[in-house]
């Protein structure tokens, strides 16, 4: 019961959270018709994580997983009401106000994400634990895909004050799901942030398919924000089809992701693991080229399809694998790396598709990100051993 309640906070988190990413976008435009305004936006919710995201994992291991997630979800908290003033009230520093906010839910995710990762070590033993994380994976998929349709759905009944309302009461729920929670934590000393830093490395230089597996999530994000920057581009240019047409198409993403994450799910005891990651990889850089060339609507689709579900694949086996051999001493500094790359490299490999994009072509663009893609995962079949003998979740 108590892992059900874990899951269902989990989901609540994960979809309040995207609700307010994708409100801080389309706020902007809707309200301050300025699509700079959105970018800085959107990198303020996704940037922190940059610098934040190292200060997590070392309290994390810590203080406890409970204790950093329960005091960090009120950033999300408490940037949702920032947006609802400036909803409400309007007040001359409303941009300032919004975008402090958006940092705020920034701070919240580079908190929140990893801990949630380290704490579903409390609820399962390690023999289940690479199913759970492929499960957490999935409820993290559905949030993001969830998120933009709850949106659409209920903005023109509620406005957008409505939506943020609902995004903060989620987020409220979702902490009182966990106070009875399990809090079994061993106290680690506390020394300089460098030096459990340095410890960590060490760590896991003995564990080398960590390494291995962060590099192939590194790999993957790299997909995910071109995903979002260029295929919005295919769509209209390349496709000609109409903004709800397109509304569609953007769909499959989301779609094929979580398809992605419960085919992980039925055979993760059935694949090699390391294999079946670094082959998907190179799959999916070919596909996002074609993505770029395919004229044919239902062919690009289908293409579109795989690819994602590839990828849903991949990510849900990075995220198991990482469980599965990462000591409990440093897991919340590994599953913070992990947050990092997940959130920052897919922002800023958008940013380089859109540089690309404008510097030469959509098509190009997608060519150039697909090639790179496959060469690095033709560099991970070459280098990462350690990551194909990686065969069973023990």
């Amino acid at each position: 019961m108590k892992l059900v309640l874990f899951y269902v906070s989990c989901f609540l988190a994960f979809v309040a959270g995207h609700i307010v990413n994708y409100t801080s976008i389309l706020y902007s435009l809707a309200y301050f018709d300025s699509s700079l305004l959105a970018g800085l936006a959107y990198g303020f919710c996704f940037g922190p994580p940059i610098f934040f995201g190292w200060v997590a994992g070392a309290y994390i291991d810590r203080y406890s997983a409970k204790k950093v997630l329960l005091i960090a979800q009120n950033f999300f908290v408490l940037g949702g009401i920032g947006m609802l003033v400036v909803m409400l009230a309007e007040p001359s520093y409303s941009v300032a106000l919004l975008l402090a906010s958006c940092f705020c839910v920034g701070i919240g995710w580079a908190f929140v994400a990893p801990s949630r990762l380290a704490f579903l070590g409390q609820y399962v033993s390690n023999d289940k634990l690479a199913q759970a994380s492929i499960i957490f994976n999935l409820l993290v998929m559905l949030g993001f895909g969830l998120a933009p349709i709850v949106i659409t759905q209920i903005q023109p009944y509620v406005e957008w004050k409505g939506v943020a309302i609902l995004s903060i009461t989620m987020f409220v729920v979702s902490s009182l799901l966990l106070l009875n929670a399990p809090n079994v934590h061993k106290r680690l000393s506390h020394e300089h942030l460098l030096k459990e830093w340095q410890s960590c490395f060490k760590a896991m230089s003995r564990v080398p398919v960590i390494l291995q597996l962060l590099f192939a999530a590194i790999v993957v994000y790299l997909m995910m924000g071109p995903m979002q920057v260029i295929l919005p581009q295919i769509a209209e240019g390349q496709l000609g089809l109409s903004d709800q047409e397109k509304g569609h198409y953007l769909g499959l993403i989301a779609f094929s992701l979580i398809v992605g994450g419960v085919i992980a799910i039925k055979f993760k005891q059935s694949l090699p693991i390391g294999k079946s990651i670094v082959v998907m990889l190179m799959l999916c850089g070919i596909f996002m080229g074609l993505i770029g060339y395919i004229e044919s609507v239902w062919l690009n689709c289908l293409v579109l399809i795989i690819s994602t579900v590839l990828a849903g694949i991949v990510v849900s086996f990075i995220v198991a694998g990482l469980q599965n051999f990462t000591p409990l001493e440093i897991r919340g500094r590994v599953m913070s790396i992990y947050t990092i790359i997940s959130q920052v490299l897919a922002a800023m490999s958008g940013v380089l598709a859109g540089a690309l994009a404008q510097g030469f072509s959509v098509s190009m663009s997608l060519y150039i990100i697909g090639g790179l893609f496959f060469l690095l995962a033709v560099l991970l079949a070459w280098k990462a051993r350690h990551l194909l003998a990686f065969e069973k979740f023990s």
